[in-house]
């Protein structure tokens, strides 16, 4: 595709005992914008689904939309088609997304209010209990437990989202 909607921003929102979330309404809109421009390409995109697993890098979960995963899918096709020897070992869902296959990420459908289900497995790597930090993050966001993106972003150095999540936790009463 030749055009681009980042995510972007974040959010931190409650998640209930059985692991539902609602998907920050501005990631929801550039979901829903992603989607009207790949319809209008001539993608069967879906604008309620959402593709989210484990981040292969950062103690968080990583999700896109079907506009992006139309865009893995071919670049795994490309792949293939230099190199289809060493193809099909590795995932899509890295963060520099040159490898090569798509099983680790679950697909996840969000209502028009934006609720979704989190699967317990994917809560339990990202050690997500009662809130879930979001961050936009270009091509895909992030989805953390606020301690550990508390950690992450401390220890590199990004005060910005120090701040940002501590403003948060404030907000919704919820002591790191």
């Amino acid at each position: 595709m030749d055009f681009f909607i980042p995510f972007g921003g974040q959010a931190l929102n409650a998640v209930d005992a059985k692991g539902r979330v609602s998907l920050p309404a501005d990631l929801r809109t550039t979901v829903e914008r992603r989607a009207a421009l790949g319809r209008d390409n001539g993608l069967p995109v879906d604008d309620k689904v959402l593709h989210i697993a484990e981040d292969e890098e950062l103690p968080c979960l990583v999700g896109f939309d079907e506009t992006e995963q139309f865009n893995l899918a071919r670049r795994l096709q490309e792949l293939r088609a230099a190199d289809p020897v060493s193809s099909g070992r590795k995932s899509l869902v890295r963060r520099d997304r040159g490898t090569e296959t798509f099983a680790p990420a679950q697909r996840v459908v969000f209502d028009k209010a934006g609720r979704m289900v989190l699967p317990s497995f994917l809560r339990d790597f990202a050690d997500i209990g009662d809130f879930a930090f979001f961050t936009g993050n270009g091509d895909n966001f992030d989805i953390w437990s606020p301690r550990r993106a508390h950690a992450h972003f401390t220890a590199i150095g990004e005060g910005r989202l120090v701040r940002i999540l501590d403003y948060l936790c404030k907000e919704k009463g919820l002591k790191l």
